[in-house]
């Protein structure tokens, strides 16, 4: 489903096989190699992608808007709620709340099971939520 906006970036900034399988690919799903080849080289230009493909969503209508969201949405659901790269950058043009909600919504409606940490707010959930029993634990023995 990806393909859709790495072919865009592709024919833009000339991106070589390298970089489109990268993009692809979950952050979690990278080796050592790819992962130093991709803040090397494609991280660095993350700003300029980011920013072409504001422009190109905010040139659509309507209805190509929903149906870009429709495709991050679908690609991620294919992937149980994990983001691959290029649906992370897609989720920096759309908005993550506008993405995480609608995901949500259709992985209820659909009937697919989202990966642990994926559901909406993911590790900042877990992180404030150890924050908040570490508080209460530090309040109870200051007693």
């Amino acid at each position: 489903m990806g393909t859709l906006f790495i072919g865009i970036l592709q024919n833009e900034f000339n991106l070589t096989r390298e970089d489109t399988q990268l993009l692809q690919k979950t952050m979690r799903e990278l080796n050592r190699a790819e992962r130093r080849y991709y803040y090397q080289h494609l991280k660095t230009q993350e700003k300029k992608f980011v920013h072409y493909l504001k422009d190109y969503y905010q040139s659509l209508g309507p209805d190509g808007q929903k149906r870009w969201l429709d495709t991050v949405v679908q690609s991620m659901l294919d992937r149980g709620g994990d983001p691959d790269i290029s649906d992370a950058l897609m989720m920096k043009v759309i908005g993550h709340l506008t993405v995480y909600n609608h995901l949500r919504a259709k992985s209820e409606s659909d009937g697919v099971k989202l990966k642990m940490l994926v559901n909406f707010g993911g590790l900042g959930t877990v992180i404030m939520l150890v924050g908040a029993i570490t508080a209460l634990v530090l309040y109870l023995m200051a007693r």
